[in-house]
């Protein structure tokens, strides 16, 4: 008899995420035949049903939209980065209960490495302020930035973040722009885009213009939207021939981080890379 290890997502909604397109793809190129990665829908998150997944001994969890905070109080740790950025998407089982991770600032590192960008004494753009904006900012100082400048359509935000930063970074040198004033931004090497301007009813909008590529030293811009694979704002970038990725890189990455934790294995990058151009050509169809 086998017995199946079982891997799920657990949010409200569910049933348009690719993850077990993704993770299921890894344990067939990996010739795990006993494991497998399914979609859970909850409608209301509490601690029995956190105990029910332990109880069935599901050896790990993903957790999406409205999740990611809320299941901190039902896990038995969490890791120092997912502390720092105050959500959780990834739980490993243990005999003590589940342990919470966040995988998106790996997912960010590797887009940026498959890219060959290094971002070390780079002053680094970050649009928004909203979570993907923490896992941004801490992802940038993490890897030695020169500076990280937040630019957020609510300044208060932008405040907020900065003042949590400083919470783990004193030294960090940081600063606020409201969105509408980037154009006073003189200089600027790297942009990371974690707002949801060109995404959903926003598809024709950017968060930049045009003019704000000129005379400024950009080097890559990175928008973490992948639907559509090539939003308004990447648009403008590659008309000014500079460098830039999406979203699904990242999507790929920090989904295999979470396996590397489940499986106690580390994966190569060229791996990571060949299982997301294999995740892309079905994704494409």
């Amino acid at each position: 008899m086998i017995f199946i290890d079982n891997y799920i997502l657990i949010g409200n909604p569910v049933k348009h995420s690719i993850s077990p397109m993704i993770h299921n793809t890894f344990f067939k190129d990996m010739g795990y035949t006993n494991k497998k990665y399914s979609l859970f829908l909850v409608e209301k998150l509490d601690k029995n049903i956190i105990d029910d997944f332990f109880n069935k001994n599901v050896k790990g969890l993903n957790v999406t939209v409205p999740y990611k905070i809320d299941i901190i109080k039902y896990l038995y740790k969490i890791d120092e980065q997912a502390k720092m950025i105050g959500a959780v998407n990834t739980l490993k089982y243990t005999q003590n209960g589940y342990i919470g991770y966040n995988t998106d600032i790996d997912g960010m590192q590797d887009t940026l490495k498959e890219n060959n960008i290094n971002i070390k004494d780079k002053v680094v753009l970050i649009l928004g302020a909203g979570g993907s904006g923490y896992t941004a900012s801490f992802m940038a100082l993490k890897n030695k930035v020169k500076k990280i400048i937040i630019a957020n359509r609510t300044i208060e935000n932008a405040v907020k973040l900065k003042e949590h930063i400083l919470k783990y970074y004193k030294n960090a040198n940081v600063d606020i722009f409201s969105l509408d004033k980037v154009h006073c931004i003189e200089n600027v090497n790297i942009i990371i885009n974690t707002t949801t301007l060109g995404f959903g009813e926003s598809i024709e909008k950017s968060p930049l213009d045009e003019s704000f590529f000129k005379d400024k030293n950009i080097e890559f811009v990175f928008d973490i939207i992948y639907t559509p694979f090539k939003t308004k704002l990447l648009q403008i970038v590659e008309k000014n021939n500079i460098k830039y990725a999406n979203g699904f890189s990242m999507l790929i990455y920090q989904a295999l981080k979470a396996q590397e934790i489940w499986q106690d294995k580390g994966i190569d990058m060229l791996y990571k890379i060949n299982i997301k151009n294999k995740i892309l050509s079905n994704y494409k169809k």
